[in-house]
């Protein structure tokens, strides 16, 4: 019985419209993405330039921060992200008044000597310098600092550069040639090339399904109260449990054979190239990264969308889903990184492999957490579905039924 019911729900996704613009628009996002990366070559001893990494140094976290401040109080204009979007904050004169005294306590300077200094910098350096710093005055110390910076915060408001998640991942330096060569040689042997380039692929991935998946799944959930066949299929004998989870398990193999389909045709150059450089590319790259990576993401995507969709009988799920999907994106301190408990986990670099090697069990927890959470909510609509069948009203019937 169960094996019929997934067979005969993935046919009913392959004679969808939806299905196939999903296809089309995953397809075209990725590669015109993926498309324009780079040669990757060997660091050579002697280079001008190797790239950037971020450190955490108390001393030019402060001094970098407080020269943004700066900035952003002459212009009085604080750049917040409150739930991930830009918003553009101008303080009060009083509040404007409060940050500058701010400042100026952590500096021991006055804001117009701070200003002239700054002014004289950029005539000398040029406009768009972007190692301008501010010093901390004497005996300043980094508890002070951050104190200074709760303060600021509570004037401009949430999502500022000025919370300590941002400001302490801002301090970019470059990178030494004994450090270029050491990250290079870690994406050689422990990514195996391959590897490294399925993680950007499923950065650029995570995007893009952290909303498509949302609209298969209300399609499917609401196909049958549009084609009047609810009671038709109440009336089976199969149980409410084989109808979900099998509905639910075919559109999730529907929505991932796409995903792995492209991972593995944008993988064989990359695999091609690491055997002309001598490595021997991960050739299961493709299955395994994704699979750990994007699975988890699509999984609670689709559960969510059967659960609402389910639950409501209405199209409110794509609205919720979207504006969670472009917090997650926007709410992220760093494109490298930043974990936590986001659901498009983002990584948009080719390498960083000993960064990622230190953040590898704050990114497993991310996804065995959303795992969790898709079964949770599959075992929900599985619970509203068996209600709806014996007689139970949705959201939405009780609702038209109060308003009326």
């Amino acid at each position: 019985m169960f094996g019929t019911l997934f067979m005969k729900e993935c046919r009913q996704v392959l004679k969808s419209l939806v299905y196939y613009i999903y296809v089309v628009i995953f397809v075209l996002f990725i590669t015109s993405q993926m498309s324009s990366e780079s040669e990757l070559q060997e660091p050579k001893p002697g280079q001008s330039y190797y790239g950037e990494t971020v450190i955490r140094d108390d001393a030019l976290t402060m001094e970098g921060t407080l020269a943004n401040l700066l900035q952003d109080i002459c212009h009085n204009s604080f750049a917040t992200y409150p739930i991930g979007l830009y918003k553009e904050v101008n303080l009060t004169n009083d509040e404007m008044g409060q940050v500058i005294a701010i400042l100026e306590r952590c500096t021991g300077k006055s804001f117009e000597i701070l200003e002239e200094e700054m002014e004289e910098y950029y005539a000398q350096s040029g406009i768009g310098d972007a190692s301008y710093r501010v010093a901390v005055k004497e005996g300043f110390t980094y508890a002070e600092f951050e104190a200074a910076m709760e303060e600021v915060c509570d004037l401009v408001g949430k999502g500022s550069f000025y919370e300590k998640k941002r400001y302490e991942n801002r301090i970019h330096v470059p990178m030494t040639y004994e450090q270029a060569k050491e990250e290079f040689d870690a994406l050689c042997t422990k990514d195996r090339l391959t590897r490294a380039y399925m993680r950007l692929f499923c950065d650029y991935a995570g995007i893009v399904l952290s909303v498509l998946p949302i609209f298969i799944g209300v399609s499917r959930a609401l196909r049958d109260k549009r084609a009047k066949v609810q009671q038709v299929i109440f009336s089976k004998s199969a149980s409410g449990t084989q109808i979900i989870v099998s509905r639910y398990l075919a559109n999730l193999v529907m929505l991932s054979i796409p995903v792995f389909l492209t991972a593995l045709l944008l993988q064989q150059p990359f695999y091609y190239r690491a055997q002309t450089m001598g490595i021997q590319g991960d050739i299961w790259a493709f299955l395994t990264v994704p699979g750990i990576w994007l699975l988890p993401e699509i999984m609670t995507v689709l559960a969510v969308s059967f659960l609402i969709t389910e639950f409501t009988d209405t199209i409110w799920t794509i609205f919720l889903q979207v504006a969670w999907a472009f917090t997650s994106l926007f709410s992220a301190t760093t494109l490298v990184g930043d974990f936590g408990l986001k659901l498009v986990a983002r990584w948009n670099t080719l390498g960083k492999t000993l960064l990622y090697s230190t953040l590898e069990k704050e990114f497993l927890f991310n996804r065995g957490y959303y795992i969790l959470l898709a079964v949770v909510c599959v075992i929900l609509t599985v619970l509203v579905y068996e209600k709806k069948r014996r007689g139970g009203e949705s959201v939405h019937e009780k609702l038209r039924k109060f308003s009326n």
